[in-house]
């Protein structure tokens, strides 16, 4: 999108047409990120259309906002929370009904999804050639070797984007779990 912020502002002012073009730019990102995160394209597709949604019904508050892809970004990963929590709630306690304690606490899934959401948003954030090469090996289970075939590029570069790629997210998780977890 060439000239992002002059959409927002007609955005703002209630531009239908501006709306339209943020919508299809976004959308599809919003989409496949919520896909990773719950595996469901189902709820995916439902949940990407409330937040938009919600981002029509409150666009006056964008004039704020200094990028529209980080406030999109962290809208989503809060929805996500939200819907994890709640089908987490409404799970332990069907469990609850048909056994006596469930196997893993409320905030244990809260943290496995908090930290998956956090990998994913370290994992965006990436150069592209590093992104690929992580999601090759992490998402598609490929092997370094035919990851470096496939790129065009040598075995050790691909281990090279690897271990970066690792040590950002390492270095991300433990800045969350000294900011959050205590």
């Amino acid at each position: 999108m060439t000239n992002e912020n002059e959409y927002i502002r007609k955005f703002i002012q209630g531009d239908d047409e501006a709306f339209s073009l943020l919508f299809f730019e976004y959308y599809p990102k919003v989409k496949h990120f919520i896909i990773r995160l719950i595996k469901s394209d189902v709820f995916a597709e439902d949940l990407a259309q409330d937040i938009f949604a919600k981002i029509w019904i409150n666009r006056e508050n964008l004039s704020n906002v200094h990028s529209f892809n980080a406030y999109i970004f962290q809208m989503t990963k809060n929805r996500v929370l939200n819907h994890i929590k709640s089908n987490t709630v409404r799970s332990i306690y069907k469990n609850s009904i048909n056994t006596e304690e469930p196997s893993i606490t409320l905030e244990e899934e809260f943290i496995a999804k908090e930290t998956q959401l956090i990998i994913e948003l370290v994992v965006q954030k990436m150069p592209s050639r590093k992104r690929r090469v992580f999601e090759m090996s992490r998402y598609e289970g490929l092997k370094n070797e035919e990851i470096a075939t496939k790129l065009n590029i040598s075995k050790k570069t691909v281990e090279n984007h690897l271990n970066m790629a690792i040590n950002e997210i390492k270095r991300s998780l433990v800045l969350f779990c000294f900011l959050f977890i205590q």
